[in-house]
Formats: C-alpha cells, sequence, structure tokens
C-alpha cells in the first residue's frame, strides 16, 4: 500500500471534491478515484459517500483521516530527516499566526546580528486539531506549539508534562467593505458570511462572536476556507461579512478597504501561547526555551 493513497484521502477529505483533490494531486480524476478505492479495498471499509455533493466521509473515513494525516507526516518527516543534518528549531503553528505572528515574534527573539550564527527554525502550519499539535509534541516531531489558548488546549495545559508561555494577544471582530456594510445596513436580506472550516481553530474561536450577531438569522453562510489568508481575500474583494483576528485585518482597515462592523459589540480577546513538552531531551529547545524566560516573552 503506497502512503500517496492516504495523500490522495486527505486531500479528497480537504476539498469533498474529486475533481479538485485531483489538481491538488497532480493527478488525471479517474486515477485518484482508483487509488481511493484501492484503499478502501485495501482497509475493508467505505470511506467516502459518494451519494452526496460535495463527497462526506463515512464515519470509517471520519476515523481513518486524523491517523492518515498523522502517517503521512510521519512520512515525510522520515524523508526530511535523512536530507537536513543540521537540525531546526521547530514549530508547529496556526497558519494565521504562523503569517502574522511569528515573523515579528522570532525577529525580537532571535536578532539578526553580524556577530551571530541565523538560528535554523522551521514552522509547520499542517496539523488539523489540536490533539494533533500535542501528538507532535510527544512524537519528537515538533519542539513547540504556536497557536491560541481555547478550551481543548486548556485541557492539555492542566496536565503537569506540558509547560504554557502567554506571548500576546488578539482581537476577533466582525470585518466588510465599506460597500458591502453599507448595503447590509440598508436592506433586510441575507448577509453572505464567509467563515472558517469546522477543522480550524479560529471555526471556534469565532463561535462568541457568531452568537453575537445583532441579526443572526440573516447570516447565510456563501464560503469556508481553513486559513484566515483564504477569507482576508474574500472579505477585501467584497464576497462577505467575516470574523478576522485583529492582526490580520488593521492594515485594511487603516486604508479604508475594510471597516469593523458593529462597533457596539465586544471583540473577543485572543491569547497567543507557545507550549512545550517537559519530557523533550532537545537541548536547543531548552536553550531557546531558556531564553525566552530570560527575555520575558
Amino acid at each position: 500500500m503506497d502512503i500517496e493513497w492516504y495523500e490522495d484521502f486527505l486531500a479528497l477529505a480537504d476539498t469533498g471534491k474529486f475533481t479538485a483533490a485531483a489538481n491538488m494531486r497532480g493527478s488525471s480524476q479517474s486515477a485518484l478515484s482508483r487509488r481511493i478505492q484501492l484503499l478502501e479495498a485495501r482497509l475493508g471499509a467505505t470511506l467516502i459517500d459518494r451519494s452526496k455533493n460535495p463527497i462526506s466521509l463515512t464515519a470509517a473515513g471520519q476515523a481513518l483521516l486524523p491517523n492518515a494525516s498523522e502517517l503521512v507526516r510521519l512520512a515525510r518527516d522520515c524523508e526530511q530527516s535523512v536530507k537536513i543534518l543540521d537540525r531546526p528549531l521547530r514549530f508547529a503553528s496556526l497558519h494565521t499566526l504562523a503569517c502574522n505572528f511569528y515573523p515579528d515574534w522570532i525577529s525580537q527573539i532571535l536578532p539578526a546580528a553580524a556577530d551571530t550564527p541565523v538560528q535554523y527554525t522551521r514552522i509547520d502550519t499542517s496539523y488539523r486539531s489540536t490533539d494533533d499539535y500535542y501528538m507532535s509534541l510527544l512524537s519528537g516531531r515538533c519542539d513547540f506549539i504556536l497557536f491560541y489558548r481555547e478550551a481543548r488546549s486548556e485541557a492539555y495545559g492542566h496536565r503537569e508534562e506540558f509547560e504554557t508561555l502567554s506571548l500576546g494577544h488578539d482581537e476577533l471582530y466582525w470585518v466588510a467593505t465599506p460597500a458591502l456594510a453599507a448595503r447590509c445596513a440598508a436592506s433586510d436580506g441575507p448577509i453572505p458570511w464567509l467563515t472558517y472550516s469546522r477543522s480550524a481553530q479560529l471555526h471556534e474561536l469565532s463561535r462568541t462572536q457568531v452568537s453575537r450577531h445583532p441579526q443572526p438569522e440573516r447570516l447565510q453562510r456563501v464560503f469556508e476556507a481553513t486559513v484566515s489568508e483564504a477569507l482576508k481575500s474574500m472579505v477585501a474583494n467584497g464576497h462577505g461579512v467575516a470574523c478576522m483576528p485583529h492582526t490580520m485585518v488593521a492594515g485594511l482597515i487603516e486604508q479604508g478597504e475594510l471597516v469593523r462592523l458593529y462597533p457596539g459589540m465586544a471583540a473577543d480577546h485572543l491569547e497567543v501561547i507557545l507550549v512545550r513538552w517537559l519530557g523533550s531531551k532537545d537541548r536547543q529547545a531548552q536553550r531557546f526555551w531558556e531564553r525566552l524566560l530570560a527575555q520575558g516573552a
């Protein structure tokens, strides 16, 4: 059984369409469909409910999803381990934080200097759930987790084998283009809503803002994505309203391309945290953590 079968399965689970999954995998639709059938035959279970459009995962497919993700990730790490001899500091991060928080933060922690060796770091944004983040720590595939504090992470945070640092805060609130905001205010019709996919951590974190919406019955979901960058582009092009982190949209608001909606509604505060596993024996990661503590990060 080829590891690519599981990569095909993950692509199909992400896109919900054979055509889109085939394009993602650089394959023909018929070839990808055949490999999915081979995987189902090998596992002795139907993984895909093909009666729906977009397709959905069966109970067996849902059960396989986290394990398939883990298997593909482990295979990639095996390939990478023999190619890279100088080991980086490895961060497992939300895509949003990797793009909008990490660059400035790491620049403050590891300032570039002519007489200082450059620290080699690597960031991975492909994790699907909080459980996946912590499994990556326990298995040694990453040294640190960078994401937002939320209920699921708190359950892990109370366990003695993990240590957490608070790195900063962000805010989550509704935004739209000025033109769309004006149209929504002048009409009683549906409000096009751009939202995070259910697998995204920010989907759960945005629930409070959604529940506070002054007219939730008008919200009509028209687009969803796993990453904030996709929502940002869609909302900036006037396709709908969205709950977005302040760090992602502050520049567009300053330029007048977006406006904050419902100013009387309180924003949700998001805490950015870094987590490590105390069972790690990596000295480089330990030194980095000690540097963070010394710098008051």
